[in-house]
């Protein structure tokens, strides 16, 4: 305090004791499923190029010498970022116990990136170093990618020493590889050279190259029973709201053939068990039916999926989870032909429709209407009608449609939990936001005095922000007392809880819902008679 020594007005600061909540992302989704090659862990990627960086292309290598196959991921994200995303995390779908390719001579040095057969594609030359220093070597790498057959030199690593205490030691240069890494329980070493003539032509470097073999996994679609440990590893992704399984057993005639309906939704029940799971239960599953398009009626066996009935195995009913149908028809970089396309699930292209009705109305708006209309679709795999979505809207069965004046839009914004009074994806998505969000910005309250004044400044926190989302049209009714309440008081804070270490916060709010039904009464005026 500023010492009071003359006659004067004096001006102090005084804390509100109201602290600043940040809301929590809402658009940034996590996909799940198999890649080219890449990160075991769950990795942050902002764009189709970072992808395709860290993650390769269209195709992946198979077991067995099998020709390469398609990787839903990779047109997965392109729909998503195309349709409005701006961030992503991508797990690979990879066994723990997976190995990476090694040199083949030299396996004590080299390995591969990451795990996978894919590793088995690398070769590499050492060489001289361009700067003819002898104490310095150069490693060249070349890749054969699986779309192509095509081998190309991806990297060239120049310069490189042993001394760990240099800017080009060669571990630490080789943690930035796409492609190879130093081996860690290995000291490094000047290594005998392939080719020892300095700045040798791409031709002799590759003639001299010796390939890394023995890697393993990536192979094929990882198995059902291994997607619980590998959802573990997203304990560690906190900024994420939206979640879409990617993975290639959900297309047509591979591995795990989409012909199997009842495997695809038991598949997809795994992802919702695990959104329901999650301790502050942060995410939302952007689901899909199978394509259905080889049943005698389509819609009578999306209804039997959602409902359990006629042999149908039954998806899992929860309102942390929405599911859209049928598939959609995208163009395809790599198919056959000139004008190639491929039927894919639309869970990504959807997911990227959330993050643009998020960022450009909030996450309150329903993804669906005239202005959801999917980017990179090109047609859909069965032109539901209104007498169609008569069915599929009380199951909780978002149709994909084709509007006229519109093109091909999300017409349908139900959880699976039609019934219940989370019935709408924007409902139960601002419910998860405000929990979010509150959740991340009180921790300050942790350890402190469990009395009035942290009461206080709770209430002060947290209706700070509950008025900043009222005036941004999060909630219904015309004034905050209509909207929404905050009460952090010795009604809800018992002498029990005190003593037991816990403060309760009650906050409610009054949803905004849809116009679902916008009904149009027509009377006809009669004129009468003079």
């Amino acid at each position: 305090m500023t010492a009071l020594l003359h006659p004067g007005v004096y001006v102090q600061e005084i804390p509100s004791g109201a602290r600043t909540i940040e809301g929590a992302p809402t658009g940034n989704a996590i996909f799940v499923g198999e890649t080219e090659r890449g990160p075991i862990g769950p990795t942050k990627i902002i764009g189709r190029s970072d992808y395709e960086r860290l993650f390769g292309g269209y195709m992946r290598a198979r077991d067995g010498g099998l020709d390469p196959t398609p990787v839903l991921m990779k047109y997965a994200l392109e729909g998503f970022f195309a349709n409005g995303g701006n961030q992503a995390f991508v797990l690979r779908a990879m066994d723990e116990w997976d190995t990476p390719a090694v040199h083949a001579s030299r396996a004590s040095m080299i390995e591969g990136s990451s795990p996978g057969i894919w590793g088995n594609e690398i070769r590499i030359a050492f060489a001289a170093s361009t700067d003819a220093d002898a104490n310095r070597y150069r490693i060249a790498v070349f890749y054969t990618s699986p779309e192509d057959g095509v081998e190309r030199w991806v990297e060239d690593w120049d310069r490189l020493s042993i001394d760990a205490g240099d800017e080009n030691y060669v571990v630490d240069v080789l943690r930035r590889s796409l492609y190879i890494r130093w081996v860690a329980a290995t000291a490094p070493a000047i290594p005998a050279l392939d080719d020892a003539t300095s700045g040798p032509t791409e031709a002799a470097l590759s003639i001299a190259a010796a390939a890394l073999t023995g890697g393993t996994g990536g192979g094929s679609a990882l198995a059902d029973a291994d997607f619980p440990a590998l959802f573990d590893r997203l304990a560690e992704v906190s900024d994420a709201a939206l979640m879409v399984a990617a993975s290639d057993r959900q297309l047509p005639n591979l591995d795990v053939s989409v012909t199997d309906s009842d495997g695809y939704v038991s598949f997809t029940n795994l992802f919702v068990d695990y959104v329901l799971s999650r301790p502050l239960q942060d995410l939302f599953l952007v689901g899909e039916l199978p394509p259905l398009t080889g049943e005698t009626n389509p819609v009578t066996a999306a209804v039997d999926h959602a409902r359990g009935t006629g042999g149908a195995t039954q998806s899992t009913a929860s309102n942390y989870n929405a599911l859209y149908w049928p598939h959609i028809e995208i163009a395809d970089p790599v198919g056959a032909g000139s004008n190639a396309t491929r039927v894919i699930p639309p869970g990504g292209h959807v997911a990227g429709l959330y993050a643009r009705t998020d960022l450009r109305r909030g996450v309150w708006k329903a993804p669906a209407g005239t202005e959801a209309t999917l980017s990179g679709v090109r047609a859909l795999g069965f032109d539901v009608l209104d007498v169609h979505q008569d069915n599929l809207n009380p199951q909780g069965i978002n149709a994909l449609r084709r509007i006229p004046g519109a093109g091909l839009v999300s017409w349908g914004a139900r959880t699976r939990q039609p019934s219940s009074e989370w019935r709408y994806v924007p409902v139960r998505r601002t419910a998860i936001f405000l929990r979010h969000s509150i959740f991340n910005g009180i921790q300050w309250a942790v350890f402190e005095p469990n009395g009035d004044g942290l009461w206080g400044s709770l209430r002060a926190t947290v209706g700070a922000f509950m008025e900043t989302q009222f005036k941004n049209g999060a909630f219904a009714g015309t004034t905050s007392r209509e909207a929404y309440f905050v009460k952090c008081d010795a009604e809800t804070t018992t002498e029990i809880d005190r003593a037991a270490g816990i403060v309760n916060v009650l906050v409610g709010f009054a949803p905004l819902r849809p116009a679902e039904f916008v009904v149009v009464k027509l009377s006809q005026k009669v004129a009468l008679e003079a």
